[in-house]
């Protein structure tokens, strides 16, 4: 087998049949087969999925065991010599898959991607993420047009999970997604991890609707895990230096969120992401290694450049 293609599905009804139809018109690898992981779903959207695509399965879990360990249950289950992620709510193009896998034939190349599109496909998500001095991820170029970008291959700090291709072998070898993270900043831990590149190629691309899975901008969800994680992710990544002003500036982050949605529901959830967060961050201390550590914070943009982003967006 070819490529297995992973898609983690939690209530997602509404849009995976889409994703699974454009799967089936749009990948060209001919030994191909797609693994629709069920994380808990309660609308039944996991079954028949071989209806929208002949290729796929479900894998089936009665409790949300979350994007991490559903892209893992995935892998494992998979045959095929390359496995895909790609996001139950969103649409890849024609040939997406192509680029990917002939990027991955160098062994130089450890994960592969594509751009991820706003729905209209005119304009972009994310052309690979970049790494915040707070450890959070946010798109490249997020919101410039596509036909901006180069029409070469280049490498990117970390990929997206909502398309990304790795070596299955490789992808177990490393443990895969660093469960305990349940989801948000996966795809950052992984390409800190992995020793090989991360390229990105242009020519593969999603349409990508946001906001299914885990609700709006700020919901709990979209608060909560990110608050915590970016704590973990900092005391597994980066030496203390950079570790004291990660907390530091995500402490500044977390309270201007909460400056502006002036919520409750909102403080709450940041509040339990910190408390779990802080109560987990000295047991990670011991994933890495002194030169991995200085090699992470390498990898970081600047606080400027962070902040300068996060403005331009409207989010700060």
């Amino acid at each position: 087998m070819e490529l297995s293609v992973v898609l983690v599905n939690h209530n997602g009804a509404g849009v995976l049949p889409a994703s699974l139809g454009a799967l089936a018109r749009n990948t060209a690898a001919e030994e191909v087969e797609g693994i629709v992981v069920d994380s808990g779903s309660a609308d039944g959207s996991w079954e028949g999925v071989e209806a929208h695509w002949p290729r796929a399965r479900a894998l089936r879990f009665a409790e949300n065991i979350g994007f991490c360990a559903g892209c893992n249950r995935g892998a494992e289950s998979a045959a095929g010599r390359f496995v895909a992620f790609v996001n139950f709510d969103a649409e890849v193009e024609p040939g997406w898959d192509e680029p990917l896998r002939a990027l991955l034939e160098d062994p130089a190349i450890a994960v592969a991607t594509g751009v991820l599109l706003r729905p209209d496909g005119s304009t972009l998500e994310a052309a690979g993420l970049e790494i915040a001095p707070n450890m959070a991820t946010y798109g490249r170029l997020d919101g410039e047009p596509r036909d901006g970008l180069p029409a070469e291959p280049f490498e990117v700090e970390a990929a997206s999970g909502a398309l990304m291709m790795v070596r299955r072998e490789e992808f177990l070898a490393l443990g895969g997604f660093y469960e305990p993270l349940f989801m948000y900043g996966e795809e950052a831990d992984y390409c800190l991890r992995v020793e090989g590149r991360i390229v990105l190629d242009p020519s593969s691309a999603i349409r990508h609707e946001q906001g299914h899975a885990s609700g709006p901008l700020r919901s709990t969800t979209r608060l909560y895990w990110p608050s915590r994680n970016r704590l973990l992710l900092a005391a597994r990544h980066l030496p203390p230096v950079a570790l004291a002003k990660s907390v530091a500036s995500s402490a500044a982050f977390d309270l201007a969120t909460i400056a502006q949605a002036r919520s409750g529901a909102a403080g709450k959830a940041i509040a339990r992401g910190w408390r779990d967060g802080l109560r987990g961050m000295s047991a990670e201390r011991r994933a890495r290694k002194p030169r991995e550590r200085k090699a992470a914070a390498r990898r970081l943009v600047s606080f400027r450049a962070a902040l300068q982003e996060q403005r331009r967006l409207g989010r700060l």
